[in-house]
């Protein structure tokens, strides 16, 4: 390489770092922007959408937007003042970046496990960032009429962070879930029903979730529920059908959300000061640097632009902050609470279309994740790398809506177990008896308890899932290969019912809070992996860990021709399953047992198809009501971030129903049989004093 190449070399690193020094901050302030509109739009989004893309974009997204704008803030504060400089950076966009870091309404904490967390660190980056701020207005400040557009950016930031702050306060108070007492005075009160009287249908509905909202707030904190508030909420629950139920408890679990994850809230009076101040003074900032900049401006022709773009986006952000915090629910609630507030709106002709607006919109993702036993084995491995630094829903197969003909089938029997409950008459060992059922009145009802009792009575939950779960399947294949009513409604529940359950164990195995859930399916893969390579693979005998069997590919062809020989000649497939269970950790020869016994009801005992099929459905919602009822609820907050699960949906339907060991029956009983122990015990010890 000759001089000159080495000089012009030199000229071109020389440039760029001048670029780059130009423009560094610049770069960063418009990165802060976007980074806001993206959570301000999608940050809501999340509660509507399964599936791990949007989360880790939004995780990705919310942890760069606070680095960002703390960063920006550095360099700002670095910056040298200097009037005659035709490249001087704007003095308020320090207050821009305190406005950003007050973070937009949709997302404050991005899951229930940083809210402790961060509320203690938001508290010192609060006074850290304002410091900061004072301290960049103090480097760059001049006596020119522009640099007073700071002063309503930096009252706005200030608002915004301290409400930020105040928000993750309150989600940590609803995070506190230590054991409480039971509730001595119920939380629903007779004058709060009051709205049946004037309410239309729509308004009413919203004020229905809101009180069974407040029982969900104590039920979270796990305070037990008084009498009063289980007759109001079972009364509002047990009327409605299976639509009208379910769509009662996604609004209420919208509410929770809210509280939980967002800076929306019950609308009160304060609250819309804050939001009038805020906007305000993000419009006075713009109309004063337009005002200002008109006659004479210190500030370059770029400065100008990216200043006018990112005192635009403040007043965008806020209207849009204003607008959805407006479409809300509580924002509903509170024009519909008093009858008063409703008369004056109902002339406008706009309130009643806006709640029918609101009451159509989607408020969680509706579907189930999907996870098959059989077709895992086929399924490609996901890189080792991807499974560790983002961790998440990766052995998800597919995702299936829940439909209307689903939410009818768990309803049915979630009111048919209650109707097997009296909290007047029953003692609470009746309700715990009830809890603990996994499938064993859809036996019972079936006649088949003697059967196949041993699948649900003597089994782990985990190994009894995994058990119907491979039984679903074989059933479900050989009535295929048939061509015998495979498609029929039940037939398809309980394969997705099966295939979400599984899911829930390999993906969501906290919200089953089971111990040794993950090795019982490891070693029903690994047995299973081993049993489809035999005539191939000798050295698969030796591998005893599901990660070294993922990277032995298995077709298809191989799945299929394995249960094709199960099902032409189950003897000998049996047996051969049975010689290389090395221990009981595998429920896949149970399964497979429990699959010939099911399909043999058609041949010796005459069972048609359906039959079946409807118990098979039966157990599959038995199954998903005892998991629901022994997820805690931090695993169903959790849940909210991601879209939701069906599962937290039925443990409420469950509780408003009675159906939870936080809605104890009535105590007068229990209270009279203590008084009286009491007194017989009074009355031994006076006698044995006597004498």
């Amino acid at each position: 390489m000759d001089a000159s190449s080495k000089i012009d070399l030199s000229h071109l690193s020389e440039d760029i770092v001048e670029l780059w020094n130009e423009w560094q901050i610049r770069s960063f302030m418009l990165l802060s922007f976007c980074l806001q509109i993206f959570l301000a739009i999608f940050g809501e989004q999340r509660k509507r959408i399964s599936g791990h893309k949007l989360g880790y974009l939004l995780w990705l997204a919310y942890l760069s937007a606070d680095w960002v704008a703390t960063f920006s803030l550095g360099i700002l504060a670095r910056s040298e003042a200097n009037s005659t400089n035709p490249n001087l950076i704007p003095v308020f966009w320090a207050a821009i970046l305190l406005d950003h870091l007050g973070g937009p309404q949709a997302v404050t904490s991005y899951s229930m496990d940083q809210v402790k967390e961060l509320l203690t660190s938001r508290l010192l980056e609060l006074v850290a960032r304002v410091g900061v701020a004072c301290y960049v207005l103090y480097r760059l400040w001049s006596w020119n009429a522009i640099t007073a557009v700071a002063f309503p950016i930096f009252i706005s930031g200030i608002i915004k962070n301290g409400e930020r702050i105040w928000v993750l306060r309150r989600s940590q108070e609803y995070n506190n879930l230590s054991q409480q007492p039971s509730a001595k005075l119920p939380c629903i009160h007779i004058e709060d029903t009051s709205f049946y009287l004037t309410s239309s249908s729509d308004v009413r509905y919203l004020h229905e979730a809101h009180l069974l909202f407040r029982t969900f707030k104590l039920l979270f904190q796990n305070v037990d529920l008084s009498t009063f508030d289980q007759k109001i909420t079972y009364y509002l629950v047990s009327e409605k059908s299976a639509e009208e139920a379910f769509e009662l408890i996604e609004v209420e679990l919208g509410f929770k959300y809210d509280r939980l994850y967002s800076k929306v809230a019950t609308i009160s009076w304060p609250r819309i000061i804050i939001r009038f101040i805020t906007f305000l003074s993000s419009i006075s900032a713009l109309v004063s640097f337009s005002i200002m900049t008109k006659s004479k401006s210190v500030y370059s022709e770029n400065d100008m632009i990216i200043s006018y773009v990112l005192l635009c986006g403040v007043v965008c952000l806020e209207s849009y902050s204003i607008m959805m915090h407006l479409l809300s629910d509580w924002t509903m609630i509170w024009l519909g609470s008093g009858e008063k507030a409703f008369d004056i709106l109902r002339p406008t002709k706009c309130f009643s279309p806006l709640l029918s607006f609101r009451r159509k919109l989607k408020r969680w993702s509706g579907s189930m994740g999907q996870h098959n036993l059989l077709s895992a084995q086929t399924k490609k491995p996901v890189n080792k790398l991807l499974k560790q630094y983002f961790p998440g829903n990766w052995n998800i197969h597919s995702w299936v809506d829940v439909d209307k003909d689903l939410k009818e089938l768990i309803f049915v029997q979630v009111v048919d177990k209650r109707s097997r409950y009296d909290p007047d008459s029953s003692d609470f060992t009746v309700l715990k008896n009830l809890l603990e059922e996994r499938g064993h009145e859809a036996l019972r009802s079936k006649d088949c308890l003697d059967k196949f009792g041993w699948s649900v009575y003597d089994a782990e939950f985990t190994h009894s899932l995994l058990t119907w779960h491979v039984a679903t399947h074989v059933c479900f294949n050989d009535d295929s290969r048939k061509n015998c009513f495979a498609n029929h409604q039940n037939c398809a529940m309980s394969t997705s019912l099966s295939n979400y359950v599984l899911y829930l164990l390999v993906d969501c195995p906290a919200m089953l809070a089971i111990e040794l859930s993950k090795k019982r399916y490891i070693a029903t893969s690994i047995h299973l992996r081993r049993l489809l390579s035999r005539n191939t693979r000798t050295v698969i005998m030796e591998i005893t860990t599901l990660n070294k069997l993922d990277a032995l590919p298995v077709h298809e062809a191989e799945v299929k021709a394995f249960f094709d020989e199960l099902l032409l000649d189950p003897p000998a497939m049996l047996n051969e399953i049975k010689r290389t269970d090395e221990g009981e950790m595998s429920a896949l020869l149970d399964g497979c047992v429990l699959a010939m016994s099911l399909q043999s009801l058609e041949s010796l005992d005459g069972w048609p198809n359906e039959k079946k099929w409807e118990m098979i459905s039966e157990v599959w919602v038995e199954m998903l009501m005892y998991a629901a009822s022994h997820c805690g609820w931090k695993e169903h907050a959790d849940a909210l971030a991601r879209g939701g699960e069906l599962l937290t949906h039925v443990c409420l339907l469950m509780a408003h129903l009675g159906l939870s060991k936080q809605c104890p029956p009535a105590l007068s009983d229990h209270l009279d049989a203590r008084v009286k122990r009491l007194d017989d015990i009074l009355e031994n010890v006076v006698s044995e004093c006597k004498v």
